[in-house]
């Protein structure tokens, strides 16, 4: 999520490098090499090479989810095994564990899918503004 919210920031100065990317965000670039390869196959970045390469978004911030963001990194964001697959234990037919883990997850995925690329940039904006530092001489 925060090498989006980075790429998406910085990305109106045209590439962002994976090297700049990480400086800011404090993240490994061995880490984040991961985390690209996964974003570029799910069509959210792109990648343009040679010396002045680095990476930009597909798609409008106002357009890509959280959800969308985490599908690729983290894969089904189901809390519980069973929650998806009802085989993965002999209890779910009968479990009320199972239906009230199945509600959480529906929200979850609910509130992943309204908060939006725009959404965090907003978010990051009015913190830097409260962040500002003032000096007293």
């Amino acid at each position: 999520m925060r090498f989006m919210l980075d790429l998406a920031v910085h990305g109106k100065e045209g590439v962002v490098t994976l090297k700049a990317v990480a400086r800011r965000q404090q993240i490994s670039e061995k880490y984040l090499w991961h985390v690209v390869t996964r974003l570029k196959s799910a069509g959210l970045i792109a990648a343009t090479v040679g010396a002045k390469g680095g990476y930009t978004l597909v798609r409008d911030p106002a357009k890509v989810t959280l959800k969308d963001i985490l599908d690729p990194l983290e894969g089904d964001c189901a809390l519980v095994k069973c929650t998806k697959r009802a085989s993965a234990c002999s209890r779910s037919s009968a479990c009320v564990a199972r239906e009230i883990w199945q509600e959480v997850s529906r929200a979850l995925v609910q509130a992943m899918e309204t908060i939006t690329l725009k959404t965090m940039m907003e978010k990051y904006s009015a913190k830097q503004a409260k962040t500002t530092l003032t000096y007293n001489i």
